[in-house]
């Protein structure tokens, strides 16, 4: 943030805390969209949201600059908090496209709302959109183009130009026949250097690139990259008509998500984790499905060793007359374990980085200690709930493999104690990288796992061997 946004924060800040409405409001009539787009990003969430009320009321065409502009886990976090009548104007101002993007993750009753509030026209193509699946290039697709009849001049088409939109981005004029299909694309310098009576169709290139509505978000990022393109015009399959065109800011915009999407799964979480501010248990059900499957091939490792150790030893773990063995016994069940505590451990602490890295990233934990505070403490409350139940679940695995009370409750209490700082571990991480203005990702490698393992696995024997030090078995 520079000096100024530093001051805005801070001043906007202060006057919230003091609930000066009338203060906020002049503010934010006066300074800039960018500005102030700058620090709604570092704004605790309670501050985003108060703040963002005010600015509806206000300046409607200011709040509609700055949510196209945040980042899309803020905007469903802005749109789940305000009321149902201010988050229908945001709405109601998107593009179908834009509606289809984020519909799903709204609350059942705006979404309804929303529905019942389109035009009949409006609602048929977002459900069109819809029907056609999440990887569709449909939600990317705009109609801020321009298409010139084949038959016109270099002058009528630059009298279009002339009329467009203010804000509307041209870098190619699009030639089509008459019943819409493209057969050409001008760029708009070769349009200012053409004579004025030229017939477009002459000075066009028919070499045109496409993609059809019904390609893949990944056909259509494929195709960017390989002919370097800034737009790629969109046809009717089939029929070869011109619907609109995808603008490479779009495309910029699902990579990130495709990346994001992606590492969030080798984490075994979700990047809509951070829709649920407070929503734990929503939060556990998300992540459970990874950490079941963890769970359990983790547990048939520890069966595995434990099984090769009777083959290698020749122990009999159930008889307990073989007093001289029963350390023994002990340590290799203790050992058997270890794999499971690193991967559990290691899938919490790297859940927990990832998000909070993402929250550093977007912004919204920036400059924001409050905020930051508040997501660690909801990663060690979710992380608390998968600790007792695979603690317990683990302690009554043990105890079947192994039918000894203490030991199965180290096992369990320290499985128990070491996601909990597994949580806390890589929640940290993130937020001291940034503040010793390293990236967040700095604290991500695998150097940091392995100290994890390590520190999980030295927290483990020291329980283990402080309590069974004193035990005759």
């Amino acid at each position: 943030m520079t000096p100024n946004s530093k001051i805005l924060k801070e001043i906007l800040s202060k006057l919230l805390e003091k609930k000066n409405r009338e203060a906020l409001e002049r503010i934010l009539e006066r300074v800039h969209a960018g500005d102030l787009f700058v620090v709604f990003r570092t704004l605790s969430h309670s501050e985003r949201i108060e703040l963002f009320k005010i600015l509806i009321d206000v300046n409607l065409n200011k709040a509609m600059d700055i949510f196209y502009d945040l980042d899309e886990d803020i905007q469903i976090e802005i749109l789940r908090n305000l009321k149902i009548s201010q988050a229908l104007l945001i709405l109601l101002n998107l593009s179908t496209g834009e509606l289809s993007r984020i519909i799903d993750k709204l609350p059942k009753n705006l979404q309804i709302e929303l529905l019942n509030r389109l035009e009949e026209e409006d609602r048929k193509e977002l459900e069109k959109i819809i029907s056609y699946g999440e990887d569709n290039i449909a939600p990317l697709i705009s109609e801020d183009y321009i298409a010139v009849q084949e038959e016109k001049t270099v002058e009528d088409a630059l009298n279009i130009v002339k009329t467009s939109p203010d804000d509307m981005e041209i870098i190619y004029i699009y030639v089509v026949d008459e019943k819409k299909h493209i057969v050409g694309v001008v760029s708009v310098k070769e349009l200012l250097t053409a004579p004025p009576n030229a017939i477009i169709k002459d000075i066009a290139n028919s070499n045109v690139i496409v993609i059809s509505d019904i390609s893949t978000k990944e056909e259509a990022i494929e195709i960017f990259q390989r002919y370097d393109l800034f737009i790629l015009p969109v046809v009717k399959h089939g029929e070869g008509i011109l619907i609109g065109v995808i603008y490479i800011d779009d495309i910029l915009d699902t990579l990130v998500e495709k990346t994001s999407e992606s590492i969030f799964k080798l984490a075994g979480s979700r990047e809509e984790e951070l829709f649920y501010s407070n929503q734990v248990f929503k939060i556990v059900k998300l992540r459970s499905k990874w950490l079941i499957f963890s769970i359990l091939f983790e547990l048939i490792a520890s069966f595995i060793i434990i099984t090769f150790s009777k083959i290698f030893f020749n122990i009999d773990f159930f008889n307990e007359e073989n007093r001289e063995l029963i350390l023994v016994k002990d340590f290799i069940i203790i050992l058997s374990f270890i794999p499971l505590l690193a991967a559990m451990t290691g899938n919490i602490s790297s859940q927990a980085s990832l998000i909070l890295t993402r929250g550093i990233l977007t912004g919204r934990l920036k400059e924001n200690f409050k905020d930051f505070i508040n997501f660690l403490f909801r990663e060690v409350k979710v992380a608390f709930i998968f600790a007792f139940l695979t603690s317990a679940f683990v302690s009554l695995f043990a105890y079947f493999i192994y039918p000894h009370h203490l030991l199965s409750f180290i096992i369990g209490l320290a499985l128990f104690i070491n996601m909990l700082l597994a949580a806390i571990f890589g929640g940290l991480l993130p937020f001291i990288a940034y503040k010793i203005k390293k990236e967040p990702t700095y604290f991500s490698s695998p150097l940091v796992l392995t100290i994890n393992d390590i520190f999980a696995i030295l927290v483990y024997l020291t329980i283990a061997y402080y309590l069974l030090k004193e035990t005759s078995l």
